[in-house]
């Protein structure tokens, strides 16, 4: 894989990231990377991408640190390898961040998606309105384990997310038998589409839905003119990606700040 090309799945994913920061008004844009702070109380949504090192590495840690401090949480750093063998891990380490594992990046040739099920019991339809997207912030949250002060916090953000930072996006809410159940997220950049908050609720797991979401954000991603696939995957969800056609192509570094 080229420089250019995990540029680009760097850049997706920050698109996705950095409209919950603009919802707050916390976002930090240089060159090569991104930080975005929202009062949601959880790692995940506090924290930088990193896609490329140049000047000013630290200074920009120490602002994104400052601004956790002052809101008494931890952070979250995705660094690609290009950061990675630039130094960037170290010089971060050195300013006292710590590692916090790492997560596979995920791509997958549209053309061989294969085809999605025909299902009665799931409906799957676009979150539009404010409604829709706090119901679809609450769940994305329940889904993911969050506590409930995240729960609560994400459902708010959510639909406050400003329309210019949610081009090129759809939110997803897949309901199972009239009751919604679990969510997804399309970001479209150049010719990929980037699967984001592929979240099912514990009680309604192990029945394809998730599969199903991912699938239907993929079949709207080849709509607009996608090619490629690509996501950032947990454990629970790698086997589902993977029978869709997914490969690791590489793994983000991750570091804890705070």
């Amino acid at each position: 894989m080229s420089n250019s090309d995990g540029r680009a799945l760097d850049a997706n994913m920050m698109r996705y990231w950095v409209g919950y920061g603009a919802a707050a008004g916390g976002v930090i844009e240089e060159p090569g990377r991104v930080a975005y702070l929202t009062p949601v109380p959880n790692p995940l949504f506090n924290g930088a991408i990193v896609s490329f090192v140049h000047d000013g590495l630290e200074d920009f840690a120490r602002a994104v640190g400052a601004a956790l401090a002052k809101a008494g949480g931890g952070g979250l750093w995705w660094l690609s390898p290009t950061a990675v063998a630039a130094g960037a891990a170290d010089r971060l380490i050195a300013l006292g961040l710590h590692e916090a594992g790492t997560v596979p990046a995920m791509t997958v040739d549209l053309g061989s998606l294969p085809p999605a099920d025909n299902r009665t019991d799931l409906t799957i339809r676009p979150a539009e309105s404010a409604a829709d997207r706090a119901l679809w912030g609450d769940l994305a949250a329940r889904g993911t384990g969050f506590e409930d002060p995240a729960v609560r916090a994400l459902a708010a953000l959510e639909p406050r997310i400003p329309a210019e930072r949610l081009e090129g996006q759809v939110r997803l809410l897949a309901e199972y038998d009239g009751k919604a159940v679990a969510t997804g997220a399309l970001v479209m950049s150049g010719d990929l589409a980037g699967a984001y908050a592929i979240s099912t609720l514990p009680d309604f797991r192990r029945r394809g839905i998730g599969r199903a979401i991912t699938q239907y954000a993929l079949q709207l991603g080849v709509a607009g003119g996608a090619r490629t696939g690509v996501l950032q995957s947990t454990p629970m969800g790698r086997p589902i990606y993977e029978s869709l056609g997914f490969r690791e192509i590489f793994s983000y570094r991750l570091l804890q700040q705070g």
